[in-house]
């Protein structure tokens, strides 16, 4: 008995000797996560940045304006064509066709206006030579009468004729159109962006069957929340970047404004870039930066107002700084003046660039290590 008392003592003691030595660990520091935002000079409140994409200057749906069966397809994906260059023909066999007989009934009405020509020139000369007998009494009211309608008739043949050798003609041009509208041509230079049919295929007249997007003159479009869509105007400057292109800076130009946002919740603007690369296709995310701040007041330092705290002691915020890879807080007091549209303006404390914490401000503490989420 006296055996298991002493080994239930020992198995005691090791399960609470292993319990005090987890707990006399040292726990992970908690570091907190927050949102930041750095302060900034007033001029710089103005500056909004909006996404956008890029565009082409043109680009077209191209179809033919007759139906017809796809003979041969002279472009894919990615050709870069010149204008005027084919881009497809369709089978123009009846179309063709249609044309000969167009010309046929447009030289028989040639003959046919001729002859009425030489009628009508005929009777007018009798029909004068025959007045005049009458005027003179050599002739019968019958003959004269005659002679009369024997002239308006040949008249109004010759302009029956007239009109009809008229839409002969334009029947013939319009065959000839058709057998061109078989013919499509680049409307202008550009790259070949999609192609939606293949050869052997029956389109109808108005089916896309490839986009042409021109290369040169690239833009830009974004959408403009309404709250500021007033203050864009056109010829305005801004600054262009592309993450793609390692957020190189281009310089733009405002070409377009929407008046309507239509079923948008933002207004279009159009953008044209000033000094364009080669690298830029249409689709590229971009972002603009307009200036729309007052230039007057430049000298004055912003604080977001989320980032002010206020107790006993005054006016403080947290400042965020980095040491190497890790992040703290460090509490300082500070003074400020105005509330501006971008926040507070700051007359002692801080610097501009300084990043501040922007949210959980009650729960910091001066040197806690802290992890910026913006």
């Amino acid at each position: 008995m006296k055996n298991l008392l002493l080994i239930f003592s020992l198995f005691t003691f090791f399960i609470f000797y292993s319990c005090e030595g987890e707990q006399n660990k040292e726990l992970p520091e908690a570091i907190r996560p927050i949102r930041i935002s750095k302060v900034i000079k007033s001029g710089d409140v103005g500056d909004k940045t909006f996404s956008g994409a890029a565009q082409a200057s043109k680009q077209a749906n191209l179809s033919f304006k007759v139906a017809g069966t796809i003979l041969d397809f002279h472009c894919k994906v990615g050709d870069r064509v010149p204008k005027g260059h084919t881009i497809a023909l369709l089978d123009a066999t009846d179309y063709s066709v249609q044309l000969e007989q167009a010309v046929a009934q447009s030289k028989s009405a040639e003959t046919q206006i001729k002859s009425a020509e030489t009628q009508l020139i005929t009777s007018k000369s009798t029909y004068e030579r025959i007045e005049k007998l009458y005027e003179n009494n050599s002739v019968p009211l019958s003959e004269y009468e005659n002679a009369k309608g024997a002239y308006e008739a040949a008249k109004s043949q010759f302009e029956a004729t007239k009109a009809q050798s008229t839409a002969s003609n334009k029947q013939a041009q319009a065959a000839q159109n058709q057998v061109g509208y078989a013919n499509l041509r680049a409307p202008f230079a550009g790259v070949i962006t999609m192609v939606n049919v293949e050869e052997n295929e029956l389109v109808n007249s108005g089916t896309p069957i490839a986009v042409l997007t021109s290369e040169s003159d690239p833009e830009v479009s974004v959408g403009v929340p309404g709250i500021f869509i007033n203050k864009i105007k056109k010829g305005q400057n801004v600054h262009i970047q592309f993450s793609v292109l390692d957020n190189t800076t281009f310089d733009g130009t405002v070409s377009e404004i929407a008046f309507s946002s239509g079923q948008a919740s933002t207004y279009p603007v159009t953008i044209k870039i000033k000094n364009p690369s080669s690298e830029i296709r249409p689709g590229m995310a971009a972002n603009v930066r307009f200036s729309l701040g007052d230039n007057n007041d430049k000298e004055k330092l912003i604080a977001p107002a989320k980032a002010i705290g206020e107790d006993a002691k005054g006016k403080f915020v947290f400042v965020v700084v980095q040491s190497n890879e890790n992040y703290s807080v460090k509490r300082r007091s500070i003074k400020i003046g105005n509330l501006t549209q971008g926040g507070f303006e700051i007359k002692e404390g801080l610097k501009e660039g300084e990043m501040v914490a922007t949210a959980g401000l009650k729960s910091l503490l001066d040197g806690m290590k802290v992890r910026p989420l913006e």
